[in-house]
């Protein structure tokens, strides 16, 4: 493929009888050309990646104006520090622990000395480039504009404002690359067919949501070979017919389209094959082979390299996404009613126009709604759905059905078929169920359908339109915001900044993942040496396993009858998870040393734990043995070092007036021993007995004494909104504050009448998570393995849909 495509850029590039520029013009060609003709087989999410790959390659080995050191930092930050190697703070208000730490490498690396100075003198005019909405287009305060290149703005960015990397990047990539290697390539049908001959097949790379059969229909019609167009969508028993159709084909010179290739795993060998023997074979020069597949494992790496990818993907965007439903819609769909009304067929038709086509509009953003919220990741949904374009065609149907049945609206009826059926029918996470039902709510209600004034979204930008003909309803659409904020799907604005996030997370997991062994070495160190002194260092301050020998009475108290108490059986068996993790830590520590000396053999696990290292990311060998956490690496340690010191000192103490939920491996058996604990006390059937939250006026040092009964926990963050400690329940969050930390919560054991604890209605169910990614799995104990319980917190003036269209949850640690 690529010395095909070097061989096509050279004929096609200008001919110079001077060499220099000759040259010049091929490297420009070469580069332009590699980028479009890769793109096109990339998907959206990987375009921009591919492109700053190609900037940075170009500056790091040719041009020599990004330095190893400076790479290096931009993959990782320069690794974990000590907070006792800190140095003061200039901006506590605003500079976060991790920021410092950052910029304290940061300082290490050539030219960016001074920062530190800088940021104490000129506080207020770096606070003012903190704030900016677009950091990436604000010049830098005093010297340091003019002082820095591109690429170190960028390395600043990545410590302050890391959300914003993506956009720096593209700015980054347009200086210095230029406007091509911004600009995505539109999907080209007709040039792909140019490149390609009898022998490179044009391999369609599918998304949920995409169908690019129609583009190849009208390319065979302008080509004129529609008629000898052979299509066949593989699976089982269709792999002969579809070889017979390229032998057959090869010499007539038919095209081939094989459809679905993924679903074809066990033929997939025999393709290959098959393409094998025509490198041999004089084939039919208008013979053409058309592949299309999922991303899949099974597709043959052979034929992917011979052949041009291509991907198409579905519009992105509300407004994109509404207007691909009402293109797809005939005059007759829309007119239903209007048109039942006309021939009298149905004498209530009247009555219906209006409830049909304003709950249409609902059903169509909604369907847009629940799939752009994809893109918000976790607080999103917790679960990535690929709802299509057959959900919005069933529940149309539906919806047309229960109107024409029906003399009223059957507004419960009609959420109940389309929330929890159509669409909830594919939700498997119950909090992304009453999710829906509670998005949906919003579209299909009394309000929408018979309320001129009622808007979907305060700024009243998204309304209902008024009953008219199709041309108006899409007029309509076409002048809805291209850019659409996070307040339209439900969410807070802060969302935007958890999507900025996960795009800069997912653009450096993925450079890391290409990168070479030593791509993450600084300061001057080969690789050995970096993975070296870090294994050394973790290995010196590594917690001892714990022990039970010097515990305190209280801790494994027995009860009368001889039985140890609830809490000390669930830190005997915390303890166990803990010891097994860390002498699993400290062994791995000091077999890789021992590889890198070379006095033993490098296996592939300590190869896998020598990489992580390097990047600082936490090893696998670690995290399968380990606890649930998303930490970096130097993050990650320090955390671990808290929680032993927290166990030790349970241990050695007696159990604390408050626990740190954040410290266990299992916190559903924390629950279940405090509770259990209760029940021992009072002789109560525990499956009777549940938590009551509520949530105190107390910090964790505050508390002297622990409660009359249950227990105060505490380690806990809101995301999503925040707690507002005056009027004692949640509220909006503050802009730019994706989590909040709260205060002490009391989790009061009470008798549940029937299966539920008595609440108040204004009451928000709060899903408590170990971590931010909110799904999980099913663990062999019947849990899952990220959702701890549901808290009950006051949900104030707004009702608890509201809270859950925002999806507020508590998690018990953060991902930095």
């Amino acid at each position: 493929f690529f010395v095909n495509l070097f061989n096509s850029c050279m004929d096609k590039s200008a001919k110079s009888e001077d060499l220099e520029e000759r040259v010049g013009i091929m490297i420009k060609v070469i580069t332009e050309d590699v980028y479009t003709n890769v793109c096109r087989g990339l998907f959206e999410k990987d375009k921009k990646m591919f492109s700053f790959m190609i900037t940075a390659q170009v500056m790091r080995l040719e041009e020599g104006t990004i330095s190893d050191d400076e790479w290096g930092f931009f993959l990782t930050k320069g690794g974990f520090i000590d907070d006792d190697k800190l140095p003061p703070n200039p901006a506590e208000e605003w500079i976060k622990r991790d920021m410092l730490a950052g910029l304290v490498n940061l300082e290490k690396i050539g030219g960016l000395q001074g920062l530190f100075e800088s940021l104490d003198m000129e506080t207020a005019a770096w606070k003012t480039w903190f704030d900016s909405l677009t950091p990436q287009d604000e010049p830098l305060p005093g010297k340091w504009e003019a002082l820095l290149s591109q690429f170190q703005k960028l390395l600043l960015m990545r410590v302050l404002r890391d959300e914003k990397v993506v956009d720096g990047v593209t700015k980054f990539i347009l200086m210095r690359l230029g406007k091509h290697f911004v600009d995505v390539p539109a999907f080209d049908l007709a040039s792909s067919f140019q490149d390609s001959s009898p022998l490179v097949p044009i391999i369609f790379v599918l998304s949920t949501g995409a169908d690019p059969t129609m583009y190849l229909y009208n390319l065979a019609k302008d080509v004129g070979v529609l008629e000898r167009l052979k299509m066949i969508s593989l699976g089982q028993g269709q792999g002969p017919i579809a070889e017979s159709l390229i032998t057959s084909a090869r010499e007539s010179g038919d095209w081939v389209c094989l459809q679905n290739c993924h679903l074809a795993s066990s033929w997939m060998p025999e393709l290959e094959k098959l393409l094998e023997t025509h490198q041999t074979m004089k084939l039919n020069d208008d013979f053409r082979l058309w592949l299309s597949s999922m991303p899949s494992k099974v597709f043959p790496a052979s034929v992917l390299q011979a052949g041009i990818k291509l991907t198409n993907e579905p519009p992105k965007g509300l407004r994109a996404n509404i207007k691909r439903t009402y293109e797809d819609m005939t005059e007759a769909e829309f007119m239903y009613f209007d048109a039942k009304q006309e021939s009298g067929e149905d004498p209530e038709a009247h009555k219906k126009v209006r409830p049909w086509q304003k709950l249409l509009f609902g059903l169509c953003f909604f369907h847009a709604a629940v799939q752009e919220r994809r893109k918000y990741g976790p607080i999103g949904w917790n679960i990535r759905y690929e709802w299509n374009q057959s959900d919005i065609l069933t529940a149309q149907a539906n919806l047309r059905m229960y109107l024409e049945e029906q003399s009223e609206v059957p507004f419960e009826t009609l959420r109940y078929v389309v929330g929890d059926v159509n669409y909830g029918g594919r939700v498997t996470d119950y909090m992304d169920q009453r999710c829906v039902a509670a998005i949906l709510s919003k579209y299909f209600s009394h309000e929408a359908v018979y309320d001129d004034d009622y808007t979907f979204t305060e700024d009243g930008k998204y309304y209902p339109p008024a009953p008219g003909d199709l041309a108006s309803v899409r007029a309509y659409v076409d002048e809805l915001p291209m850019i659409d904020s996070p307040e339209v799907f439900g969410l807070h604005r802060n969302a935007a900044i958890a999507f900025e996030n996960s795009e800069t997370k997912y653009l450096m997991d993925t450079i890391i993942s290409v990168q070479p062994r030593a791509g993450g070495a600084t300061g001057g160190k080969s690789s050995d040496q970096v993975v070296a002194d870090m294994a050394l260092e973790l290995s010196e301050r590594m917690p001892s396993n714990l022990s039970g020998e010097h515990a305190a009475p209280a801790t494994f108290a027995k009860d009368a009858e001889g039985t140890l108490n609830s809490l000390g059986t669930f830190l005997s068996i915390e303890m166990g998870k803990f010891n097994k993790m860390l002498s699993k830590i400290r062994s791995t520590l000091a077999e890789l040393q021992r590889a890198i000396k070379g006095l033993v053999v490098m296996s592939s696990e300590l190869d896998s734990m020598y990489q992580a290292l390097l990047f600082q990311k936490v090893p696998t060998l670690w995290s399968n043995v380990g606890y649930l956490s998303l930490k970096p690496l130097g993050s990650w340690f320090k955390d671990l070092v808290a929680r032993v010191d927290f166990m030790e000192k349970w241990i050695v103490q007696g159990p604390p007036e408050s626990f740190w939920m954040s410290a266990f491996f299992f916190p559903q058996g924390y629950m279940t021993a405090a509770l259990q604990t209760y029940a021992r006390e009072n002789r109560i059937a525990i499956d009777t007995l549940d938590f009551r939250t509520e949530v105190m006026r107390l910090g964790q040092e505050d508390v002297d004494s622990g409660p009359s009964q249950g227990v105060y926990i505490y380690g806990l963050y809101v995301e999503g909104g925040r707690w507002d400690s005056k009027k004692e329940c949640l509220a909006e969050s503050t802009f730019g504050e994706t989590h909040v930390y709260m205060p002490v919560l009391w989790l009061d054991p009470v008798v549940k009448e029937g299966t539920e604890v008595p609440v108040p209605p204004s009451t928000y169910n709060t899903p408590f998570y170990k971590v931010s990614s909110r799904a999980g799995t099913l663990s062999t104990t019947g849990h899952s393995t990220n959702f701890v319980r549901i808290l009950h917190l006051p949900g104030g003036d707004m009702p608890p849909e509201h809270w859950i269209r925002r999806s507020v949850a508590l998690l018990s640690q953060l991902d930095d």
